[in-house]
């Protein structure tokens, strides 16, 4: 573990004056009576030169060599003996020079002569002691200069041995780049091992900044401060990075910073140790990519396998309930037929045995309809008979058929249905058809003694039911159930081939699982929508059916079509002028629908690409759109998404089709959310095909 580092010198040591004047008590005391002595001498010679030079001759001061004695007793002894010399000057003084001589008493100008004595002697002794402990403290200065100097010499020469030892192992290090920054991050040292590994000479990256490492990149995320910032906040910073050479290339590093602190803690700079560990990268990468390839490779088997497996399984699972419903009424039947043979049966056996075989022999029928209807709808071959329909009729024959099977399990079936409502171009039997699931799953799954409620209505479309406003009114049929109801997680599947909530051999409820599928291919054939709705398991369900009412189907329900009636058909030219513009990536579809449409009066304009159809539809204003999903550059749907963008004037109203090879449940939701009327699975046959675009004909107005 790298831990901060401090540069720790000797303490120098520091003097003051009274380190210097702190002398032991009998140094003190020697030194005091060497002063006083001084103090008595240089006043009593005074005292004898000038009685000497008084006796000579008249002097005008008598006080210059007491001044003198004053001088030099502070001067050498300090200030006490300056003040003893003052006070035996001046008792000397009046004693001997003033009058009355021989007496302590001074009268007249003596005393002022005395007092200005007294004081000139004390300032002389004030500078004298100030003087003498400055020239003390100067030469304790000196000494303490002198003693700090061989301290400093000293701890130079340590250094100098510490540098040279760390120089040659620095040097010696040629595997590692090993650097030193100052607090700012500019590089101040730099070994062998950083020339080698980062390509810069130590002449040329001293003094520069740390970012010279580092890539733009990571010097715009200031990535270079974080890393010195972490090792002052943290006590080091270690991490394996990209770090850029003289010469432009990367190589992948492991570095570790730890500061440079001193025994204060002051930050005196940064070391940053460096190892390139690129080929062990790279060695690694290799390793996990070989990893990640081998684990793709794995997946990518067993989930082939699972699906080849699940593809099996369902394939069995149909063939067997194919099977088992295929027999169940074969059973009934060749059972029944056998004792009929027997003649041993009395009438109301054989009423029995008759109202058997024919209810077995009409579900095996059932399910063959329903198993060519799927092979129909796959193929794209299921066509409609459009004529118009009283839908009303069409409900009311649909529950006579299902009736026995609700009255066998004591299920009342109530109807709510609103006979104003005009007829509606369609397919009568297909029409029928869709009740007849619906009803039939409804009875299926709905326990004994329950409620079935069937309901007609007229509504007000809000322009969102059918993605196109030009459909003001739609026909709604609803089916709901008090059965077991379809759980969350299955309600997205509801209307898928082979589908089934329970497909286990302990299931009640038999059937292939096609019925609801059948209903929303045909209810989509008719330009409508169907959806399921179920609160819970155990709350029953709710089947919804909407169907678009044109304007021609209100103004014609009052008589049957004629035979030349482009409603029909079956009429030689049923798209009579009808404009229709088809986009596909594909030449030789569009090549087929041309002709199809052609061949009943179309009008037909085609286009490979997104954005020649774009502006075909504001020059050519076609009235009817049939388009691919997918396609180069942009698909049908941002095809659709931007004509509905567009004012109607200009298209974006147009009824449309998706004809695509895409036949996901998720592709048909979002066909209608991207604006289509209808979602068409490919391949489609030609009469499917021109009952599509009649059915779009007449949303647009033209048919």
């Amino acid at each position: 573990m790298w831990r901060s580092t401090r540069w720790t010198l000797p303490r120098l040591r520091r003097f003051s004056y009274g380190d210097a004047t702190r002398w032991s008590p009998t140094d003190r005391r020697s030194s005091q009576l060497q002063g006083y002595s001084i103090a008595f001498l240089t006043v009593l010679l005074a005292l004898l030169l000038t009685l000497l030079l008084w006796q000579l001759h008249r002097l005008n001061s008598i006080y210059p060599l007491f001044l003198a004695a004053v001088m030099v007793s502070s001067w050498y002894g300090g200030l006490n003996p300056g003040l003893l010399a003052t006070f035996l000057s001046a008792i000397v003084c009046a004693y001997f020079f003033l009058l009355p001589f021989y007496s302590l008493s001074v009268i007249g100008f003596g005393v002022v002569g005395l007092v200005q004595f007294v004081l000139v002697a004390l300032l002389i002794t004030l500078l004298n002691t100030a003087l003498r402990e400055a020239r003390s403290q100067a030469q304790n200065n000196a000494r303490a200069a002198q003693d700090n100097y061989e301290c400093l010499r000293q701890i130079q020469d340590s250094l100098r041995q510490s540098e040279e030892r760390y120089r040659l192992l620095i040097e010696g290090v040629t595997n590692y780049a090993i650097f030193m920054l100052d607090p700012n991050g500019n590089f101040t040292s730099w070994n062998i091992g950083a020339e080698r590994i980062l390509g810069y000479q130590e002449a040329e990256i001293i003094g520069q900044p740390f970012e010279r490492i580092f890539s733009p990149e990571a010097i715009e995320r200031g990535q270079p401060q974080q890393a010195l910032t972490k090792a002052v906040t943290e006590g080091f910073s270690k991490e394996n990075r990209w770090h850029l050479r003289k010469d432009g290339t990367f190589f992948w590093a492991h570095c570790v910073i730890t500061p440079l602190q001193d025994e204060n803690g002051n930050l005196r700079g940064f070391s940053k140790i460096m190892q390139d560990i690129t080929e062990r990268k790279q060695v690694e990468e290799e390793k996990e990519q070989l990893l990640l390839r081998e684990q793709a490779a794995r997946a990518v088997s067993e989930a082939a396998q699972s699906a080849a497996e699940a593809a099996n399984r369902s394939k069995d699972e149909f063939l067997a309930i194919v099977s088992h419903e295929l027999r169940t009424p074969m059973t009934a039947i060749i059972g029944w037929a056998g004792m009929l043979q027997t003649g041993a049966l009395d009438e109301a056996k054989v009423t029995l045995a008759l109202e058997i075989i024919e209810r077995n022999a009409n579900l095996q029928m059932q399910l063959i309809e329903d198993l060519l209807d799927i092979s129909r709808i796959v193929r794209g071959e299921l066509s409609l008979s459009i004529d118009l329909v009283d839908l009303v009729e069409v409900i009311t024959d649909a529950i006579e058929v299902v009736q026995s099977l609700a009255d066998a399990k004591s299920i009342q079936i109530e109807t709510i249905l609103d006979t104003s409502i005009e007829k509606i171009s369609g397919d009568s039997d297909r029409l029928q058809q869709v009740v007849l699931n619906l009803l039939t799953n409804a009875i299926k799954f709905t326990p004994k003694e329950g409620r079935i409620k069937v309901r007609l209505s007229k509504e007000v479309g809000s322009g969102e039911e059918f993605s196109q406003a030009s459909i003001p009114n739609y026909v709604q049929i609803q089916v709901s159930d008090t059965g077991k109801g379809i759980s969350a997680d299955f309600l997205p599947h509801v209307f898928e081939r082979f589908c089934q909530a329970d497909s286990s051999h302990t299931r009640s409820d038999k059937g292939l699982g096609l019925g609801l599928a059948i209903a929303r291919h045909v209810v989509e054939l008719h330009g409508g929508t169907i959806q399921a709705q179920s609160q819970a398991i155990g709350q029953g369900a709710t089947f919804t059916v909407k169907l678009p009412i044109l304007e021609e189907s209100r103004g014609e329900s009052l008589s049957p079509p004629s035979p030349s009636s482009p409603s029909s058909p079956s009429s030689p030219n049923p798209l009579i002028n009808l404009r229709v513009l088809v986009v596909d990536d594909e030449a030789d579809v569009r090549q087929w629908i041309t002709a199809v449409l052609e061949e009943c009066g179309a009008k037909v304009s085609t286009f490979c690409s997104t954005e020649q159809a774009l502006k075909a539809l504001e020059e050519l204003h076609p009235d009817v759109l049939i388009s691919d999903i997918g396609m180069p550059d942009e698909d049908g749907y941002a095809l659709m998404r931007k004509i509905r963008e567009l004012e109607a004037e200009r298209g974006g109203q147009i009824p449309a089709v998706a004809l695509t090879g895409y036949a996901r449940v998720e592709d048909y939701k979002e066909a209608l959310a991207a604006g289509f009327q209808l979602h068409v699975a490919k391949p489609v046959r030609a009469a499917e095909l021109i009952a599509i675009v009649t059915s779009l004909g007449k949303m647009s107005g033209k048919l």
